[in-house]
């Protein structure tokens, strides 16, 4: 469809069923997705309500550089996805803006990192969250405040 000149006889690709438009590396699921926020009922939701469902738009999205339906799903991630999740997201599609938040959200919570949520990190990361954590409860009786925790975090990931 995209090439010229298509010669006489030929089929023109995205004309029938059967010679359909080919989008490469694009799954038929996140293309389905994508396309539910341009013809939904409630436009801009497109009836997805989950990290997986969004991570696909934004995936789409970040690819063919439609940037409000790429803050689209960044609006809705930030909401939805995990702290790990938003890390492993931002890495993948460039949202610099979740790393640190979602390290402070490591860091200040009481659990440790499970040990399923270590293996998606990576090495890199539960060390640095490991380093991070420590310094923050090396000394029990002190409490660091939230904009100490946060230079730890910036100081460490940079």
């Amino acid at each position: 469809m995209f090439t010229l000149p298509q010669g006489s006889g030929k089929a023109v690709e995205g004309q029938s069923d059967g010679n359909p438009i080919l989008l490469e590396d694009v799954s038929n699921v996140d293309f389905e997705r994508l396309l539910s926020l341009f013809y939904s009922e409630c436009p801009g939701d497109g009836d997805l309500h989950t990290v997986e469902e969004w991570a696909s738009v934004l995936n789409l999205a970040t690819k063919w550089e439609f940037v409000v339906l790429r803050d689209l799903a960044i609006a809705r991630l930030s909401q939805l996805a995990s702290p790990v999740e938003r890390i492993l997201l931002a890495r993948s599609y460039d949202v610099s803006q979740w790393i640190a938040p979602a390290y402070f959200e490591l860091c200040k919570r009481d659990e440790p990192l499970t040990l399923g949520e270590g293996e998606r990190l990576g090495m890199k990361d539960v060390i640095l969250l490991s380093e991070i954590r420590q310094s923050i409860r090396g000394n029990f009786r002190v409490t660091i405040q939230d904009r100490n925790i946060a230079a730890l975090i910036e100081k460490k990931i940079v």
